[in-house]
């Protein structure tokens, strides 16, 4: 038995067959369906909190982040993930309506404290907006608000303007109908 297992050490040293893998130093190529840490595309996320319902271990929340789309994310509250917590089964990533959350395959996550693998929009999210896109997102929301306003009181005038010509016309006809009787 000793000399078994003396003869296949010998023959995998000299084949040149990797048995230990030397990380960091190497790292191995991983899988296309490896599950590591979410990407967030935040031009995408729209802050519905699917990800937060469907998280069976309730480590996703949403959280403030001022970086994002104001008119799609009107809150602008975007998923936090507790990496503590997270059991990377990508229920998240399915559930999500207009696919902005990913998974990657970095999967180094370390820290010295908890707070450490608590990674925030600004940690997992892409496609964050400078601060002129910003300035023109929210100038295009308060210019598509004030038009709104202005259709809403134009309706609101010829609903009026037709509620009185409907009054007109009523109190026209009982005018009619009077003076018939009077004659």
């Amino acid at each position: 038995m000793v000399l078994k297992n003396l003869k296949m050490t010998l023959k995998r040293s000299i084949s040149g067959v990797e048995v230990t893998r030397l990380y960091p130093e190497k790292i191995m190529d991983l899988p296309d369906a490896e599950r590591g840490v979410h990407v967030l595309e935040i031009r995408k996320c729209i802050g519905c909190g699917a990800c937060v319902r469907i998280c069976p271990n309730d480590c996703i929340k949403l959280v403030d982040y001022k970086r994002g789309n104001p008119v799609k994310n009107k809150k602008l509250q975007y998923p936090q993930i507790d990496y503590g917590r997270c059991m990377f089964c990508g229920l998240c990533v399915d559930d999500c309506p207009v696919s902005c959350l990913h998974m990657s395959k970095v999967f180094e996550i370390a820290g010295w404290d908890r707070e450490d693998i608590i990674y925030g929009p600004e940690k997992i999210g892409v496609g964050d907006y400078t601060d002129q896109e910003l300035s023109q997102l929210a100038e295009e929301a308060r210019k598509a608000e004030e038009e709104k306003k202005r259709k809403a009181a134009e309706a609101a005038k010829a609903k009026k303007a037709k509620a009185a010509k409907a009054e007109a016309v009523e109190k026209g006809s009982g005018e009619k109908a009077a003076k018939k009787k009077a004659e």
